[in-house]
Formats: structure tokens, sequence, C-alpha cells
């Protein structure tokens, strides 16, 4: 049940788009309190929280360089770990693509990523979607881990 509930409710909010772009946590917060049937607790601030780990970039890297994938992820400047709840987060892969010509790219990245993480690398809670991003910082492609 956990599982479906707080597994919908970021899939939810990563689909909204650019309305939930800069605060997906608020979003999956705001669905967890709808299902629950808890009262409605409007933050006061941004909750989704972006740390960088350079240590996991590292790893995917070391790993695509093993397996012929290194192509697209030379393209990779920034792994971003995107806290939504305590225990679920979103991976964002900042990357130098351009909007109009790096979609195959984008792609062919997450999948490569989706590969490398089959289970949990390493990190606390439930890494549930993985974002590429341009170089403008928009998401090019994002795909369910």
């Amino acid at each position: 049940m956990r599982e479906t509930v707080w597994g919908g409710c970021t899939r939810r909010a990563l689909q909204v788009g650019s309305a939930a772009e800069m605060d997906r946590g608020s979003w999956v917060r705001g669905c967890l309190n709808g299902v629950a049937n808890a009262p409605e607790q409007l933050p006061t601030g941004p909750v989704t929280k972006r740390t960088t780990d350079a240590e996991m970039l590292e790893r995917f890297r070391a790993w695509a360089h093993t397996k012929g994938e290194a192509q697209q992820v030379d393209h990779v400047r920034i792994l971003a770990i995107v806290q939504l709840t305590e225990q679920d987060y979103d991976v964002e892969l900042g990357t130098d693509y351009s909007a109009g010509s790096g979609k195959p790219g984008s792609e062919s990245l997450a999948q490569s990523f989706v590969k490398w993480w089959d289970g949990d690398h390493g990190r606390d809670g439930t890494a549930r979607n993985v974002l590429v991003l341009g170089a403008d910082g928009k998401r090019l492609t994002a795909q369910r881990i």
C-alpha cells in the first residue's frame, strides 16, 4: 500500500509538469495529505531539498565507462538528489544538452542510469525517478527508476 500511495504521489507530482517543477516535494506532501484525509497544511517555504552528490555521479561514470556507455554520461555536469519526503527522492542529472537537440541523448542517458541503478545504490530511502535536465535547467526527459 505504501508503495502504491507514495509512488503514485511522486509520479503525480512529476506529471504535473512546470506547475510543480520548482517544488515537487510540496505536491507530494499535498497528495499524501489528501490520501490520508489529513487537514491541508500549506508549506511556509520550499519543501523540496536538492543536494549534489558527486560521489554517486563518479560511481555512475565509472560504471558507464566499463559498460561502453560513457558517451552519454560525459554530458552530465551535476547529479542532484531531490528529497520529496523523508524517504522518497528523485535523482536529477544536469547536462550540457540543449533543449532542441538533447531529447534522444537525454532518453538514452536516463535509460543508462536506470540500468545502472537496478536497486538502491547506497542512499537511505527510495529513489522514484531520474530526471535529465538540459543546460538551461529545464526537464528534457524523466523515467521511473
